[in-house]
């Protein structure tokens, strides 16, 4: 099973209050079990910042039924 949340170009994750933060938690990050609701909300925030670069991530479902976050790839 996945849950969807929003990421953009610089690896930040949209929040519940609409900020997009890379420091944030699973509980804090918006998040929704289905991907056509997800990719809604992604055109919401995009009419609000037409520059924005961000995309719709599947995650798999972690404790309490929030998303296991994509940890940042380090450059070697």
């Amino acid at each position: 099973m996945a849950i969807f949340v929003l990421q953009d170009i610089n690896d930040k994750f949209l929040t519940k209050t609409l900020e997009w933060r890379d420091d944030c938690t699973a509980a804090e990050v918006y998040c929704s079990p289905h991907r056509d609701v997800a990719l809604n909300h992604l055109l919401e925030v995009n009419a609000k910042n037409p520059d924005l670069r961000a995309r719709v991530v599947a995650c798999e479902v972690g404790p309490k039924n929030r998303p296991l976050l994509p940890q940042k790839q380090s450059a070697a």
